[in-house]
């Protein structure tokens, strides 16, 4: 099977068009990186991982997507962050909890709750320059141009490529049911009680569109073949491919490194 079509032509949800020097990586080279970096962040203190999560911030805005890094950023880090000061600082009692009326509140919580904090940070950064640069039928490409199981490359390059249609689709619903007359502007009691008015049809409708899209590829002969030929494959520089292999072979290493210690 054959697969072809510019990376561009589609649209897809976290994906911010640009030409910087990191969208124009190839797309196995940064998910390389992200697993790389995603063991190395378990090994470092937290020093090396806010430099890891700094490096990664400037990367993104460097990259042109510097708007919307930084507004899923916050709508992602600022939540789990308030959550963890909760269970952490205030919750959790500790040797050296301060009670003040009926406020308690824990020093060597807070320093934990940063510790981990800024161990998700670092990993989120990172996640969203990948996705953020790197256009999911461009990652599918670079999976089937070098290889991979066309299942395997589908796995992995859906979540992101189903990402779009699931939000269109979950708009559709919203406005649909607003139509009906939900309210979904008055109290968060009030949405609260809406909420499954929205999801109900949102899980229905995903639940069916799984026969559907498992009996289109099966009409295209998806699996016929243990591997895909793509005609515009993302470029592949040779120094990008040694890049990878010692990053590849320095994860297992890292990992046993800090089994060992």
């Amino acid at each position: 099977m054959i697969t072809q079509g510019s990376s561009q032509t589609g649209t897809a949800l976290l994906y911010v068009p640009g030409n910087s020097f990191i969208h124009r990586m190839n797309p196995l080279t940064k998910l390389v990186g992200l697993l790389w970096l995603a063991a190395t962040t378990f090994m470092l203190p937290p020093g090396g991982m806010a430099t890891i999560f700094v490096a990664t911030f400037l990367f993104g805005v460097l990259a042109g997507a510097g708007k919307a890094f930084i507004k899923r950023l916050i709508l992602t880090l600022g939540p789990f962050a308030i959550f963890l000061f909760v269970i952490h600082g205030v919750l959790i009692e500790r040797h050296d909890t301060i009670q003040h009326e009926w406020i308690s509140f824990s020093p060597e919580g807070a320093q934990y709750m940063l510790k981990i904090l800024v161990r998700v940070a670092a990993l989120l950064a990172a996640s969203m320059l990948f996705v953020t640069t790197t256009h999911p039928a461009n990652l599918l490409k670079a999976l089937d141009s070098h290889g991979v199981p066309p299942g395997i490359a589908y796995l992995i390059a859906s979540p992101l490529l189903l990402l779009e249609p699931f939000s269109a689709r979950a708009r559709a619903i919203r406005d649909a049911q607003q139509a009906r007359g939900l309210d979904l502007t008055g109290s968060w009691k009030a949405r609260v009680k809406a909420f499954p008015a929205l999801l109900i049809p949102l899980v229905t409708l995903a639940l069916s569109d799984l026969d559907h899209r498992a009996t289109v590829l099966d009409g295209r002969a998806f699996r016929a073949r243990p591997f895909r030929v793509v005609l515009d494959a993302p470029v592949d520089r040779p120094y990008e491919r040694w890049l990878r292999r010692a990053l590849l072979i320095a994860i297992p290493l890292q990992i046993g490194v800090l089994l060992w210690l």
